[in-house]
């Protein structure tokens, strides 16, 4: 299972392999386009790295956190570009796709749907295992996204 957490300067990413109950965190991470480039060239920098680990994990499905409604406008077109160029590269390698809220997410992880992005990080340490103090958020953040995407509750 892939997870993004989709963002035009850094996109959080996991990548999870579960056999039964057991889970096992492959790779995580977060991909930083340079923040001066162009829209384009940050959307490319996104795509060729994700594609790089589709290729390396080659998972069947991925899900993504869902668009939410952001005050500024130009924003959210971004982050629809982003989300439309993911969405895209798992129709390329065929990846199963769904999308969960932040709330769903936070309710999922922590039990409570109005958790920290800190909350769900130490959350993801405990539950999976691994340090996300030292991570960025968008990294805690697409385990917690993948955690979810496999069924967790």
């Amino acid at each position: 299972m892939m997870g993004i957490d989709p963002g035009s300067y850094a996109t959080g990413f996991a990548f999870l392999s579960s056999i039964g109950n057991k889970i096992d965190v492959l790779e995580y991470g977060v991909i930083r386009p340079k923040k001066d480039a162009e829209l384009i060239f940050r959307i490319g920098h996104i795509v060729k790295e994700l594609e790089s680990l589709i290729e390396k994990y080659k998972p069947i499905a991925f899900c993504m956190e869902k668009a939410f409604f952001a005050k500024n406008a130009n924003s959210a077109l971004i982050l629809g570009h982003i989300r439309g160029a993911i969405m895209s590269l798992g129709f390329k390698y065929d990846l199963v796709f769904s999308e969960k809220t932040p709330r769903e997410i936070k309710r999922a992880v922590t039990g409570n749907g109005a958790a920290s992005k800190e909350q769900v990080a130490n959350m993801m340490s405990r539950l999976l295992g691994v340090q996300t103090q030292n991570s960025a958020l968008d990294a805690s953040d697409a385990l917690a996204i993948a955690w979810t995407g496999l069924g967790n509750p």
